[in-house]
């Protein structure tokens, strides 16, 4: 998993796990409070648009600590100064793409 001198964050897998946690809460939502097929559109384009951004910039060049899954758990969340990141187009222009279509579906309901 090293490329370009440093850890290859699993930027695809993340969006997977997000894409599906948007499905799980789409769900719930739709059978807790009942929401018309639209909302529940709206709501799943918001929480994939979300998602998307999320993972559209992807650091590089840093390398986890070595440890127990905690101490890497944690590392995800501090701040890294002088972080390069690389960036994919097809991710933050789809999560533009979702979040533009969600807002007019809200309007829309």
């Amino acid at each position: 998993m090293q490329t370009e001198g440093g850890y290859n964050y699993p930027s695809d897998q993340i969006l997977i796990g997000l894409s599906a946690l948007s499905v799980i809460v789409t769900a719930i939502m739709w059978y807790a409070v009942c929401l018309s097929l639209l909302k529940v559109a709206a709501l799943f384009m918001a929480l994939e648009g979300t998602a998307l951004l999320a993972s559209a910039y992807t650091p590089v060049g840093l390398v986890p600590p070595q440890g127990n899954l905690w101490q890497k758990c944690r590392w995800f969340f501090l701040p890294q100064n002088g972080t390069t990141v690389t960036f994919d187009p097809r991710m933050y222009f789809g999560g533009l793409l979702c979040l533009f279509i969600s807002f007019v579906a809200t309007f829309a309901a």
